[in-house]
């Protein structure tokens, strides 16, 4: 009787493996094309850049005022992506100047209105910012969502075979 019920879970179990293993092909197919895209409209950008003064697009357009606006956690269920909301992704000493100013009763800090909500407006400003660099970002934002799907499903395919093999080594 034992051995039926443990029987039913594997087979259940490598049912539901299946269509796990199923899945996560299907979701790494998806980010391939993904990140191929993205990679293939940066490339372009780069393409369209290469006259400018700094080149191609790169970690010399950084002005570290970006902080960041997704977190990932590692929860029971898996990873799950959230916002930061409000001023969580102000920096410290952002924060420490604009009370220093509100002390001496100046205006807020020009570096304080320089958080920026979008990457992007470090490679040109808002307006000036190449469409293919714009559709990069989209791609690479789209991956998102993809890998922590990939994440998630693989944990499920490990849960799933360490539990089978507790139970082939317990009968």
């Amino acid at each position: 009787m034992n051995e039926e019920l443990g029987s039913m879970l594997q087979e259940k179990d490598h049912l539901e493996l299946l269509k796990l293993l199923a899945r996560y092909d299907t979701l790494l197919e998806q980010l391939q094309r993904t990140m191929s895209e993205g990679f293939s409209q940066l490339g372009r950008a780069n393409y369209h850049n290469k006259d400018s003064l700094r080149g191609r697009y790169g970690s010399d357009y950084w002005d570290n005022s970006y902080e960041g606006h997704l977190r990932a956690q590692l929860g029971e269920n898996g990873v799950n992506i959230g916002r930061i909301e409000g001023r969580e992704s102000a920096s410290k000493d952002v924060l420490e100047d604009e009370k220093f100013l509100r002390r001496r009763g100046a205006e807020k800090s020009k570096r304080n209105t320089n958080l920026r909500k979008d990457p992007i407006t470090m490679f040109g400003g808002a307006l000036s910012t190449p469409t293919s660099l714009r559709q990069s970002q989209s791609q690479f934002k789209g991956s998102i969502p993809l890998m922590v799907e990939l994440i998630n499903c693989r944990r499920r395919i490990e849960s799933i075979v360490t539990t089978s093999e507790r139970i082939r080594l317990n009968t």
